[in-house]
């Protein structure tokens, strides 16, 4: 993927209203510093260092307090999930489809984590709409700008290899390519499951912005 589309691929980064240059939020995530991190003025900060501390109650109140944009409502869903209350996890990722996304692209995310659900609850009503949705969704376009990939590895039209392969010259945007990346072969590939799942939270920098990394981390504690 070029660096082109993965600057529009790119999730904003918002900067904490009171740290300096010494408290960057990036700084401290990939720094590990997340008691540091989990006192942060923005939301989306605190509630990534809540669920990195294991603390998913919290990092759930954190997110949907915030407001109903897409990416809390992911990342509320994956506290919940996390702190074992599946059906209202499942309850914020299809709020979710409704909810406000920077591109096209991006809408394909709240679909997937739907057939996550549905296949880790053995719940076919889940599935079939994550998989309803992101056919109806998807377009060839839409594979060149991540996430769009994950629908189209999802479908099956394409390949385990370029899916995992096919990615960004920037370090920390591949990082978090790549933890998505692996999260979802994971899901199709169970005989390898356990080998992908550690890939996708092998980096604690980055990477911690994907609700993937996070899901990566409750299935390796299963």
């Amino acid at each position: 993927m070029s660096d082109s589309l993965a600057a529009r691929s790119c999730m904003c980064r918002p900067q904490s209203a009171s740290s300096g240059a010494m408290d960057d939020p990036r700084q401290l995530l990939e720094e590990g510093r997340f008691e540091e991190l989990a006192h942060d003025d923005h939301p989306l900060w605190r509630g990534l260092a809540l669920l990195e501390l294991k603390r998913w109650a919290e990092a759930g109140r954190t997110f949907e307090e915030a407001g109903q944009s897409g990416t809390m409502l992911e990342l509320a869903g994956a506290a919940r999930w996390l702190a074992g209350e599946r059906e209202s996890a499942v309850e914020r990722w299809i709020a979710a489809l409704d909810a406000g996304y920077e591109g096209p692209s991006s809408r394909l995310k709240p679909p997937a984590l739907l057939l996550y659900a549905g296949t880790r609850l053995g719940d076919e009503r889940y599935a079939l709409r994550g998989t309803r949705l992101l056919t109806k969704t998807w377009k060839p376009k839409i594979q060149r700008i991540w996430p769009g990939p994950v629908a189209g590895f999802l479908l099956g039209k394409v390949d385990e290899q370029s899916f995992l392969e096919d990615g960004y010259s920037d370090p920390d945007l591949e990082a978090r390519r790549l933890a998505s990346a692996h999260f979802w072969v994971a899901l199709k590939q169970p005989q390898k499951a356990r080998e992908h799942y550690q890939a996708a939270i092998a980096n604690e920098g980055a990477a911690v912005l994907e609700v993937e990394h996070h899901l990566a981390h409750g299935e390796l504690a299963r």
